[in-house]
């Protein structure tokens, strides 16, 4: 017989999950339960006796998606199991929503009912939170405290859902965390771009320097992992299972631009006057003697060791072989070259020392091996540059800019600490002083020679992506200390060191470019492009002509 479902009770109707709730108390007494729903009470699991009837005075054990583990027995035979509680959680959230849809149709439905998984946790604990967050974001005091905050609660709903799902769909969300960690890490340094965003309008030195006149232009970028798309591990596979080879490390790794966002306008400072242009490529001295080249030929077999242990028709004694290879000493070149390191083997076997085979052979024939020497191609090489400015500000503010120009590049090019907020305040960690347990890039820079109109020029080289390694600064380079009334030295003289970030190739003359990788001053993306322009030859129109990187 089925009992009447409580209605009007101070906690609400009583509503039917269709699943039994029950467990043992800690006495080993099996107590039931049902689940109660009111428009302002929201939906509650409580206790009831025998008759199934509410006991009084005892606090639900579930409220609004929210099980309090505390009322929750263990280790018996009828506690819940995490997957119990999800469950019943699930059940509850559908009867909750039908009851709503057929008491208060058109009412909109508690956002816990649709949330995936259910949270552990007393209930007015996690309200307070989530109260405190909201509140948080409506008295921001300014944008970024408001995205702050608004980041936080949304992963603290996260956090909630996730406390209730069982540990295959934990394993899952961290698997799908894992192949996002790389962008995470990324993301600790963001506000680090702000912090670094030093000034909206150009800064110059000399402050009268003319539009039209020739400078150099320098701006800041923050920098991201150019073959992160490439090591993605899910990239990856799902390239290679859709045919797409081009994009696996089959044909190599594919790089993107690295630069992640300009950091506010950029320096212009003059020519320098040690503008040097060097283009090293590696190439080094290789030998490879006959016999090498043969064992590389005849790679599928030991050439050497079976000439060497051929028992030549049953003669097993070492002076018939070596008599015999003598006498074929004639025939075949290789092989006086193969006695003669098969005698200074046998020299030092016998504790005669360590004799070469060229010895040997220049000694006893008077001839070395001829050694090929070449000269091949044995790699890429980074190219570096070095500027220098002497400075000396004319006045109060053109001293400023000076200050402002050596703070930009000092700052710009230190590594990064990485932040952590912690309950909505920022923590100790990543703080001047406090502890980091990574350190971010430093940012990059765009480097270019202009003329009247912004544009580049032709007669010397362009620049991809560079890192500013070095910062140098003298502050007295007449050789004794000399400053104005305010303590701002009278001349300053700065050297900036850089290096490309990548090797010049020779698809970098030509007009075919990757995608996103090429710079166009017409968009926003694609000014992040990396690869600047670089002019074909054409010989019947050769004013254009630039000499590229």
């Amino acid at each position: 017989m089925t009992a009447t479902p409580i209605a009007n009770s101070e906690f609400g109707e009583e509503i039917n999950p269709d699943v039994e709730i029950s467990q043992q108390d800690s006495e080993g007494n099996v107590r039931n339960y049902k689940v109660f729903y009111s428009e302002t009470g929201g939906t509650t699991v409580r206790a009831v006796d025998a008759n199934g009837q509410l006991l009084q005075n005892v606090e639900p054990i579930y409220k609004d998606g929210v099980w309090d583990q505390s009322k929750l027995t263990e280790g018996t035979a009828s506690s819940f199991s995490k997957d119990d509680q999800l469950r019943i959680h699930r059940a509850i959230q559908e009867s909750t929503k039908n009851h709503i849809a057929a008491t208060a149709p058109g009412s909109p439905k508690p956002k816990w009912t649709t949330q995936e998984g259910y949270s552990n946790g007393i209930p007015s604990d996690l309200d307070a939170e989530q109260e405190r967050l909201q509140n948080k974001i409506r008295d921001a005091r300014n944008n970024k405290e408001k995205v702050m905050y608004t980041k936080q609660l949304r992963n603290y709903n996260k956090s909630k859902t996730n406390q209730g799902l069982t540990l295959g769909d934990r394993f899952n969300n961290l698997t799908n965390q894992g192949a996002r960690a790389t962008g995470a890490i990324a993301n600790a340094f963001s506000g680090a771009e702000e912090a670094d965003t030093l000034f909206k309008k150009i800064v110059k030195y000399p402050m009268d320097m003319a539009n039209s006149m020739d400078h150099m232009f320098i701006q800041c970028y923050s920098y991201r992992a150019p073959y992160a798309a490439a090591l993605d591990g899910k990239a990856g596979k799902r390239n290679i299972f859709a045919g797409d080879k081009s994009k696996s490390f089959t044909f190599g790794s594919e790089r993107t631009t690295p630069y992640k966002k300009k950091l506010g306008a950029g320096i212009k400072l003059p020519m320098p006057n040690n503008m040097t242009d060097g283009n090293p490529r590696n190439w080094g001295e290789q030998s490879m003697d006959a016999g090498q080249m043969g064992a590389i030929q005849n790679s599928s077999k030991n050439v050497l060791t079976s000439f060497f242990t051929n028992d030549f028709g049953g003669y097993g004694r070492t002076a018939t072989k070596l008599s015999m290879q003598t006498e074929m000493l004639t025939q075949e070149s290789t092989r006086g070259m193969s006695i003669a390191n098969k005698i200074a083997q046998l020299a030092s076997e016998s504790g005669f020392g360590d004799v070469s085979s060229e010895q040997i052979l220049s000694r006893s024939v008077g001839v070395v091996a001829n050694s090929n020497t070449e000269l091949l191609f044995a790699g890429v090489s980074l190219r570096s540059f070095e500027y220098q400015w002497l400075m000396s500000p004319r006045n109060r503010l053109e001293a400023a800019n000076v200050r402002m120009i050596i703070r930009a590049f000092k700052q710009w090019s230190a590594p990064k600490k990485v932040r952590k907020i912690d309950n909505g305040e920022l923590s100790n960690v990543g703080k001047a002083g406090g502890p980091s347990f990574f350190l971010g890039t430093p940012n990059i820079f765009r480097l270019r020679f202009v003329t009247n109109g912004n544009r580049n020029i032709l007669g010397v080289n362009k620049f991809k992506p560079c890192a500013l390694t070095n910062v140098d600064l003298n502050y007295t380079p007449e050789g004794q200390w000399m400053a104005y009334e305010n303590g701002m030295p009278i001349s300053v003289m700065m050297t900036l060191q850089f290096q490309e970030l990548e090797p010049i190739y020779d698809t970098d003359y030509g007009e075919d470019v990757a995608d996103g990788r090429a710079y166009d001053e017409s968009t926003e993306a694609g000014r992040l492009g990396d690869l600047m322009p670089i002019s074909i030859i054409k010989q019947n129109s050769p004013y254009s002509t630039d000499v590229g990187y």
